[in-house]
């Protein structure tokens, strides 16, 4: 149980920080000189792309080194940089520090993953443990909001990253003597570089390029960006193949659901991504919300993300993963279809809270479903590896959701008249819907799992 909380505790810290320097931006952007929004939002998406960027490079690792060791130092990486960016003096300071954050995010997540599903034997126990995984991110998403705002009004914009150091030392002394150092798998210690650059290299530039289409749109820039991640990405498609040890085993394929699970995993933080962007400028803009008041409106849609977790822990091993997998991919399909109608003139209650609450609970038990699909019947030596490929997709699904379903849906509302900002909104919410049907789909008819029948017995088993 100690082991859960540290590692809950260290993931609940990491995802915190995608979400709890939003709301500081504005005095960030004021007391360190940025020259623009535009160089301000690279505080956001420099920490996105290399958080994204080296999370399958740093589960690779995890399982060649010791998960418990890269941990550690991700948690020490985390911390240091933190502190960096609370004492930054310039704006490059921020932004080089912001980097090295996000470079051991993408250490303690991944590590931190790969001793949860190593820790917990397959079945109920590790069930349990990704339900609370899943709870403990959903409710970080959005207390960042909240502390974010509060910290930044009561003691200034910096105490959203000092936050992270009294944590950050607490992890770091109490995990020695809490996890078991984890002796990796194989003796083999040999790293693929070439497939180790051209994968990070690729992600990265893939976040980075969905973070340039969401601010300039489709230019003839961008769309060389993008072929740029399809040659590297498929580069290192042709390296991995050539490779005798591999940064990504094609072995991992073989568990039967890690494929369609992570596509799923991709397009449920599609929506997610879309979702939360349309809701709060919808929140803000039409509704005059505050941005701290936004965070409060946001609490309902965070409980139920945990309480669904906790719910698809208890019963999977009676309704089997395809079924429960597509219980929660419908109630987010629904909850775009609550949201869509986005009235210029309308209500928290009757516009917002049903549809974003629904919303909620659908990714509660859609996320913590597919988690468990995506790494039930992986080797004990590919843990970290399918932990870096699982959290990859998080990163990619969110960049893309609101790079590619945000651009899609002003194009399309543009051609309303007159065009508004609420046009943009419904077009967004129907997208997401669209894409909540196509994951329905791969969950329905591709995605090859245990049924309840053999959950409960792993379940026995354990």
């Amino acid at each position: 149980m100690l082991t859960l909380v540290l590692l809950c505790g260290a993931q609940f810290m990491v995802v915190l920080d995608t979400t709890i320097v939003n709301v500081a931006l504005p005095a960030i952007g004021r007391d360190l000189h940025f020259g623009s929004d535009a160089q301000l939002q690279y505080v956001i998406s420099l920490y996105a792309l290399t958080f994204g960027g080296f999370l399958i490079l740093a589960g690779r690792m995890a399982d060649l080194f010791g998960r418990r060791r890269f941990f550690l130092i991700g948690l020490l990486v985390f911390t240091v940089a933190s502190l960096a960016c609370g004492l930054a003096p310039t704006s490059e300071w921020m932004l080089g520090a912001r980097a090295l954050q996000g470079i051991g995010s993408a250490l303690v997540s991944s590590a931190a993953l790969a001793l949860l599903t190593t820790e917990f034997a397959e079945g109920k126990n590790r069930n349990t443990a990704l339900g609370v995984w899943g709870a403990t991110g959903g409710a970080a998403g959005a207390a960042g909001l909240i502390v974010g705002g509060v910290l930044t009004s009561a003691l200034g914009w910096e105490w959203v990253f000092f936050i992270n150091v009294p944590v950050g030392v607490a992890i770091v002394i109490a995990a020695p003597r809490i996890i078991g150092a984890s002796t990796p798998p194989t003796t083999e210690r040999h790293l693929d570089l070439l497939g180790s650059v051209l994968v990070t290299g690729g992600l990265a530039l893939l976040i980075y390029t969905a973070t340039q289409i969401e601010q300039r749109g489709l230019t003839p820039v961008t769309a060389w960006m993008a072929l740029s991640v399809v040659a590297l990405l498929g580069a290192f498609g042709l390296v991995e193949r050539r490779t005798e040890q591999p940064i990504l085993p094609f072995r991992l394929f073989r568990a039967p659901g890690l494929a369609p699970a992570n596509v799923v995993v991709l397009l449920l933080n599609a929506i997610i991504a879309s979702h939360l962007f349309f809701t709060t400028l919808y929140v803000q803009n039409s509704l005059g919300y505050s941005a701290l008041q936004t965070g409060f409106a946001f609490l309902p849609n965070s409980v139920l993300v945990v309480l669904g977790a906790t719910l698809t822990s208890r019963v999977l091993h009676r309704i089997g993963l395809n079924w429960m997998l597509t219980i929660g991919v419908a109630l987010i399909g629904l909850s775009a279809l609550l949201l869509s109608p986005a009235p210029a003139a309308g209500s928290y209650l009757l516009n917002v809270l049903p549809g974003f609450a629904l919303a909620g609970l659908g990714l509660g038990i859609g996320f913590t479903t597919a988690m468990i699909a995506a790494t039930n019947g992986v080797t004990s030596r590919d843990h970290g590896a399918a932990s870096g490929v699982v959290n990859s997709a998080q990163q990619v699904g969110f960049a893309l959701g609101i790079a590619i379903i945000v651009a899609v849906a002003s194009s399309l509302a543009s051609g309303f008249q007159p065009s508004s900002q609420q046009a943009t909104y419904t077009a967004g919410y129907l997208i997401d819907a669209g894409v909540a049907l196509i994951a329905m789909i791969i969950t329905l008819f591709g995605l090859r799992t245990s049924g309840p029948g053999v959950i409960r017995r792993q379940s026995e088993n354990t």
